[in-house]
């Protein structure tokens, strides 16, 4: 009796965006990994040597200067592009550090990673929506795939415009504009299928009880 209130609840509401748990059919779910090029970064990601990344959330990349970060993102793009003949990838640059030669270097069609290079993460936010809600009005949608590299490196519009007047005041309000940002992206990405890899820096945190590393930006990604 319950299971058709409920089941008559959904089809009342008649809202694309709700859906019973056992229909399948939330964002939450996904219908795969893609894999990271490492077993062992598949088994720590996903307990599975054949996991990886799931192919509709945002997953983050943080560690050290020059540890890898942007290596391990280049083997998922390749091995994404080299699984879906027709897939695409959205590259924001924001360090002017990925080249073609680097990219075809790993076996990467060049042909199909657009690179962007914005300046802000408004600007990037603004860009990857456009891009989101241009790909969920298309009906016949190849696999894309966003890659952030690097978070830390984008400023912030009030930034730009005290540097540009010569302030040097830090800006306090980044946190906030980063976890904004994401805040809206996670649902679109979801939405869409769409998997966004993202690189960081991190740093030590000063005056912290324990050593502790905490990634570049503050708080705002989760």
């Amino acid at each position: 009796m319950a299971d058709h209130f409920f089941k008559g609840l959904v089809k009342e509401l008649n809202d694309e965006n709700t859906n019973l748990a056992d229909s399948g059919a939330n964002s939450s779910e996904y219908s795969g990994c893609i894999d990271t090029g490492s077993y062992i970064l598949n088994a720590a990601l996903t307990g599975s040597l054949y996991g990886g990344v799931p192919d509709n959330k945002i997953t983050a990349w943080a560690g050290e200067s020059a540890t890898g970060k942007t290596f391990f993102v280049l083997g998922i793009v390749r091995h994404f592009l080299h699984s879906n003949p027709d897939a695409g990838v959205f590259y924001f640059d924001t360090e002017a550090a990925v080249t073609r030669s680097m990219m075809e270097d790993r076996g990467i069609d060049t042909s199909r990673v657009i690179i962007s290079e914005p300046e802000t993460i408004q600007q990037f936010r603004h860009n990857a929506l456009q891009v989101l809600d241009k790909y969920l009005e298309g009906s016949d949608k190849p696999p894309m795939m966003f890659v952030l590299d690097s978070l830390g490196q984008l400023s912030t519009t009030k930034e730009m415009e005290d540097s540009s007047e010569g302030k040097e005041t830090r800006d306090m309000t980044k946190a906030q504009v980063i976890k904004a940002a994401f805040r809206v992206l996670s649902l679109k990405c979801a939405k869409a299928n769409v998997p966004l890899l993202v690189t960081n820096h991190v740093y030590e945190v000063v005056g912290s009880y324990i050593p502790t590393k905490e990634m570049s930006g503050g708080s705002g990604l989760k």
